[in-house]
């Protein structure tokens, strides 16, 4: 597997992404369709905001952009095509004076991130009310998940930390484990199922006509008593 390096060494002349310095490195590889994805979103940005010259006034600049934007989507995890080309939707359907200027790069980063809708999965308040649900002792045995991708999530914060934490603290730290099942998920992971529910855990109903005849000699014996 390839490193950024690899891949972008001495290549700014074709406007290929650029080295990155040595302390710049991010930890995570990229392919050759990464590099190329990443390559794409800088022309592609330079034809959707045509006032970016104010931003990137010179090859050096725009050099400098190219290994600071790369890091930040390395790092944030928004290498795949799907999460670029929505960060592109969003940056195409602005309107007024702002749409001609290239935006942050936090701004970008944040429009690449998929809303769990997008993917299939349940809403995060939907979500994390289903976590602390399914977390509760009396739950256990008997959660019932929507989607794996909530168990996961849950699993990774700990269920007993989900219910003790400070309430605001609890569903940052379930969002953050949210979002990052959803990273797994954008990179093909494959989420193993919940387990099934532990029948031994299920009320089990019994038979009608026996519980309404140990009823009837219940209360005959508490009759006896208070007759006594």
């Amino acid at each position: 597997m390839k490193t950024i390096d690899d891949l972008t060494k001495g290549i700014t002349e074709n406007g290929v992404l650029p080295t990155l310095p040595e302390n710049r490195k991010p930890a995570r590889e990229l392919t050759a369709d990464d590099a190329k994805i990443l390559n794409r979103l800088f022309a592609d940005l330079m034809i959707i905001c045509p006032a970016h010259h104010r931003d990137w006034p010179d090859k050096a600049t725009l050099d400098a952009a190219k290994q600071e934007w790369t890091k930040a989507l390395v790092e944030a995890g928004v290498v795949h095509k799907e999460q670029i080309d929505r960060g592109k939707r969003v940056c195409r359907a602005r309107t007024g004076k702002a749409a001609a200027f290239l935006p942050s790069l936090g701004e970008f980063v944040g429009w690449c991130q998929f809303e769990p809708e997008e993917l299939g999965l349940p809403p995060l308040e939907q979500a994390y009310r289903e976590a602390l649900r399914n977390s509760h002792p009396a739950s256990i045995g008997n959660e019932k998940w929507t989607h794996k991708a909530v168990f996961h999530a849950t699993l990774a914060c700990g269920r007993h930390s989900l219910l003790t934490l400070p309430g605001q603290t609890s569903r940052l730290k379930f969002e953050k484990a949210y979002q990052q099942v959803q990273k797994q998920m954008m990179s093909g992971a494959m989420l193993s199922e919940p387990p099934p529910p532990d029948q031994k855990a299920l009320p089990k109903l019994g038979d009608p006509a026996k519980a309404r005849s140990a009823l009837d000699a219940m209360r005959a014996t508490l009759q006896g008593r208070a007759n006594a």
